[in-house]
């Protein structure tokens, strides 16, 4: 695509243009032009919105809690970009599109944009195209930014890694969210949702996390902990007012400043290390790998055939 083109797409979605903003997600996606040359556009003018991670176990409401989140943001003016990222199928790598579908209060409203993207089994669901689909959406005038994980192995921590803060969800009698909590994830979390609070045993559970939060020596923030219900509607008001009061002070919050220096230099780290890989994996490489045979593998150790490869002797 021409220089010319690209940023007559990027004028139009810097005015909140749906069209444009969807051309340009796609293009990256597609390979029709590079992230790098999309970034060089729109970068500067991408951190003035509030990037929150939404995850938790499957079956916990994180889609139907957006649905109802969403409104209650749009009511403070601020406007509200969802990037849902849906398990992919296995046939054609194509995300199902399930969280679309259930977020749909964002239909009408030209302040809200929400994308669904496979996961593409990539670990944790969250695929690089997140980060670059957030800046896209920020660059946009989107305020707070939701990035929505299928919930599924180390999910919690790639979104905790590409995002300001982390919002943990959970639902009584699942069994799973005690062993997640003790497994490390308490030291990502910014916000705890025990969502579907209208079922019994949810009391039980917010006491659990509190005991868990209160002996652990490592966590020295005070961590929200929110109870939901998309059916009575308990909670979520509470904690939409808290998403705008993070917004609001999120220039002064060192805790964010801190994760948005962290994430910059991950990025830098990652373009670098995928910089090196593509440049060192030329054609005669590769084929030396496809010629690794059975014979191979139980003659040489890998760090022979590794030099070997690289050209050391």
């Amino acid at each position: 695509m021409s220089t010319k083109k690209l940023k007559e797409i990027v004028g139009k979605a810097k005015k909140n243009d749906f069209i444009s903003i969807s051309e340009l997600m796609t293009g990256i996606e597609n390979n029709i032009f590079t992230r790098k040359e999309v970034s060089e556009h729109i970068f500067k003018e991408s951190h003035e919105s509030l990037k929150i991670g939404i995850t938790g176990p499957p079956g916990a409401g994180k889609s139907s809690l957006m649905n109802k989140l969403i409104p209650l943001i749009r009511k403070e003016n601020l406007s509200v970009g969802v990037i849902a990222i849906d398990p992919s199928s296995p046939i054609t790598g194509g995300s199902f599109l399930g969280d679309r579908v259930r977020i749909n209060n964002a239909v009408n409203d030209d302040n809200v944009f929400v994308r669904s993207m496979g996961s593409r089994a990539e670990l944790g669901g969250v695929t690089e195209l997140a980060e670059d689909f957030s800046d896209i959406l920020a660059f946009s005038g989107k305020e707070i930014i939701f990035i929505e994980t299928v919930g599924v192995g180390q999910s919690e921590y790639s979104v905790s890694e590409i995002t300001d803060l982390t919002t943990l969800v959970f639902v009584p009698e699942s069994g799973d969210e005690i062993q997640l909590l003790k497994a490390g994830i308490l030291e990502l979390a910014d916000i705890f949702i025990v969502n579907k609070s209208d079922r019994k045993d949810s009391n039980l559970l917010v006491k659990s996390i509190n005991n868990i939060l209160s002996s652990t020596k490592n966590n020295t923030k005070k961590i929200p902990i929110f109870k939901t219900s998309c059916k009575t509607g308990e909670g979520i008001e509470e904690f939409a007012i808290s998403i705008v009061s993070y917004f609001k002070s999120m220039h002064e919050n060192k805790n964010i400043q801190k994760k948005q220096i962290l994430r910059y230099n991950r990025r830098i780290k990652s373009i670098i290390e995928k910089d090196i890989l593509n440049k060192f994996w030329n054609n005669q490489r590769l084929t030396q790998l496809e010629d690794i045979n059975n014979s191979s593998i139980k003659t040489k150790s890998p760090y022979v055939l590794v030099d070997e490869i690289k050209g050391k002797k």
